[in-house]
């Protein structure tokens, strides 16, 4: 059972962050050897961007190579080259960022490494926005191949929106460029599957690979036969596991994931079986990012629904160890938050793959929270008060306290406010910002037991060793009083009117006090005028001089 969760929670945290993991690159060392001019691999060289403008930001100049060779990755058979592993190569020949974006130059450039396609490009800054111009140079027919300009925000976004163009930008490479390259290189290894892949080809079955619309319907028919093996064993096997388990989490887990987990495997054939069909540059780009962002709805989709599972599920047990109020109040405001949070991602996530400035979103966002948060300040306060109460068990419901000078039962502690319902059957509601600022007296607490006190005077001139026997008779006769404190007697003080006392015993239950304080009271009353003992009431002597008549 425990296997299970853990799985599932590494598998949705792991979808949650491959979209981001993917886009963020590990940055490779200086590298500055010349590039040599051996072996068989195919080699792709990313030239310096030109700073058209000639701004301070030179350092973008190597900085986008960098960037772009780190989304396209390794590829066997095919070396990558950036402008700083370059670097050499260019000063020895007296080259700069200008010069190689001309044609001619940089075509000898080319033929000079021994590459076979070049990727370059200039940037322009006019005041807060960053345009950049982007191409395909190939060097055997010195054909040129031009993307869409990109357009971006400067100001503090800067480096987010050289990092989303270096995003597009390999992306278009690897659709216009790269599947060809790669196929190239395919072909002309001579082993024994390619072979075989050949043999298919000239076969009657390889009617399928040769028509590039039968190869992609395959390719998709093929994920959705796999999509619906998946289905099947979550149902046989995993389902399997599940029932041997003490709870129905690892259930629910696999009923909200299933459907998802197919839909993303039918995505992703969908996005695979595009590559075959040799679509325009833009075409392909926008249904490839089309694709992603389905795939990012659905890995979003399976972490919301997982997170609020498993977050229900760690509060019930919790719960059933502490308090079963932060079942009911706080978990469902966790999963709340949660949410919005899952759903603000992967809404910011699949914006991205459309060439949207997330930065200013997210800013933006900032901004609209903190002001949201000032305008709501008081009833934050509230709230963060009701989890701290929650948490803290300062009150809980059916708690007999004073608040300033009310007392009665506390029926609801909720995460903005607190009810009272007092004696007289009416209910105070108290915020709970406020009354984290109160002190309060909490007769449940640190257990349910409570002191009875009545008190009560004689006349002067009785026996008070008497009088307290009587009394402690008295209160021994009632029941449920425990003998731990025992009960007393307390002759405190001789007063105007009376000789006064205390009589003190405890009971186990705080909400019988009132009615054993009126048993005892009468009781007490009884007993004393049953054994000739006076109770005085206040008196007063007036004495008058008689004046001369």
């Amino acid at each position: 059972m425990k296997c299970i969760q853990c799985i599932f929670t590494g598998i949705v945290f792991l979808l949650f962050l491959s979209p981001v993991i993917a886009q963020t690159p590990e940055v490779n060392e200086d590298v500055k050897a010349p590039v040599e001019k051996v072996g068989k691999a195919e080699r792709i060289v990313i030239l310096p961007f030109y700073d058209y403008t000639g701004s301070s930001m030179k350092y973008l100049s190597s900085y986008i190579p960098e960037l772009i060779r780190d989304r396209l990755g390794e590829v066997e058979g095919l070396e990558i080259y950036d402008a700083r592993m370059i670097q050499n190569e260019i000063e020895l020949q007296n080259l700069t960022p200008e010069k190689l974006y001309d044609r001619e130059v940089q075509l000898q450039f080319l033929k000079r490494v021994g590459a076979t396609i070049g990727l370059s490009g200039r940037y322009v800054i006019i005041g807060n926005t960053i345009r950049i111009d982007y191409r395909i140079t190939y060097a055997k027919s010195g054909t040129l191949v031009r993307a869409t300009p990109f357009e971006g925000v400067v100001d503090d976004n800067l480096l987010d929106t050289v990092e989303r163009f270096a995003d597009t930008s390999a992306d278009w490479f690897s659709i216009q460029a790269l599947s060809e390259i790669v196929t190239r290189i395919e072909a002309k290894k001579k082993t024994k599957l390619s072979e075989l892949t050949k043999r298919i080809k000239e076969s009657q079955v390889g009617i399928i690979i040769r028509n590039k619309w039968l190869f992609s319907l395959f390719i998709l028919v093929s994920f959705y036969i796999l999509s619906r093996l998946i289905v099947l064993f979550f149902e046989k096997v995993l389902r399997r596991f599940a029932r041997r388990s003490e709870t129905t989490v690892d259930d629910e887990l696999i009923s909200v994931s299933k459907k998802p987990i197919k839909w993303i495997i039918i995505f992703l054939g969908l996005k695979l079986a595009l590559l075959p069909l040799k679509l325009s540059a833009t075409v392909a780009l926008f249904l490839n990012n089309l694709t992603t962002a389905l795939i990012i709805a659905g890995v979003t989709y399976i972490i919301y629904k997982s997170l609020g599972i498993l977050i229900q599920f760690w509060g019930r047990r919790v719960a059933d160890k502490v308090d079963s109020r932060i079942d009911d109040d706080l978990v469902p405001l966790f999963v709340k938050i949660t949410n919005i949070f899952i759903i603000i991602m992967g809404a910011l996530l699949i914006l991205s793959k459309f060439g949207v400035e997330i930065g200013p979103l997210v800013a933006s966002l900032g901004i609209a929270g903190f002001a949201v948060g000032f305008a709501v300040k008081d009833s934050l306060s509230n709230i963060i008060g009701g989890i701290i109460l929650i948490l803290d068990k300062s009150l809980a419901v059916g708690d007999k306290v004073t608040i300033d000078d009310d007392t009665g039962v506390i029926k609801e502690v909720g995460l903005r406010n607190t009810k009272l319902q007092t004696y007289d059957n009416e209910i105070i509601v108290i915020p709970n910002g406020d009354l984290m600022n109160k002190k309060f007296k909490n007769y449940v607490l640190p257990d349910p037991t409570i002191r009875v006190v009545v008190d009560f005077g004689v006349a002067y001139g009785s026996n008070v060793d008497q009088v307290e026997e009587i009394v402690l008779k008295v209160i021994d006769s009632i029941d449920e009083v425990v003998d731990d404190p025992e009960p007393a007697v307390v002759f405190y003080e001789m007063g105007d009117f009376a000789l006064k006392f205390q009589a003190k015993f405890w009971i186990p239950l705080y909400e019988n006090q009132y009615v054993k304080k009126m048993e005892a009271t009468k009781k007490i009353y009884n007993a004393l005028v049953e054994n000739n003992i006076d109770i005085p009431f206040p008196t007063q002597t007036v004495h008058l001089e008689g004046g001369s008549q």
